[in-house]
């Protein structure tokens, strides 16, 4: 069994940039979709309707901000550009919602009224983008190409030997 293990992770190894790309490109279009659907429903809408009953600071700045922030970092995921500060300020916004909004304040649950709309959503986006800051965006992003990361594996770990992903060597 250890031996199928060990080749199924030689031959997987090679997939972790391929694997957060894909990671990344749902992500942010997922967080495209989010930006646009607030500012489908009516920036007024969503001010009244969330953001002024929470009793938020300048509510009004708030209601064209987070939409056209999460717009905005959905794409620089997608491209992979400064990837871990992006997902650093997504996860405090992901806290906010899940945590504050949703548990504290709406009482909403992690899955909410009849399994809808709760925070679980908040917290799949929330380990998402603490696996992506602490990850990086992998060699298929525009961060790798402009060489503001690294490239797999970090250049600290690596003694030249062909590694798989969890460390053993490959063959």
């Amino acid at each position: 069994m250890f031996r199928l293990y060990r080749s199924t992770t030689s031959r997987t190894a090679g997939l972790h940039s391929a694997a957060l790309l894909i990671l990344r490109a749902v992500t942010g279009w997922l967080f495209i979709l989010h930006g646009l659907y607030k500012f489908g429903v009516t920036i007024n809408g969503w001010e009244n309707g969330v953001l002024k009953p929470l009793g938020l600071p300048v509510p009004g700045l708030l209601s064209g901000l987070v939409p056209a922030f999460e717009i905005a970092a959905g794409a620089l995921l997608i491209a992979g550009l400064l990837t871990r500060a992006v997902a650093v300020l997504l996860c405090t916004e992901m806290v906010i919602t899940g945590f504050w909004i949703k548990l504290n304040v709406w009482h909403t649950g992690v899955l909410g009224p009849n399994g809808v709309g709760g925070a679980e959503v908040d917290f799949l986006f929330l380990a998402i983008c603490l696996l992506l800051s602490a990850a990086g965006p992998g060699a298929l992003a525009a961060d790798a190409v402009l060489g503001l990361e690294r490239s797999w594996p970090d250049s600290d770990t690596d003694d030249g030997r062909d590694r798989t992903f969890a460390g053993w060597p490959a063959g």
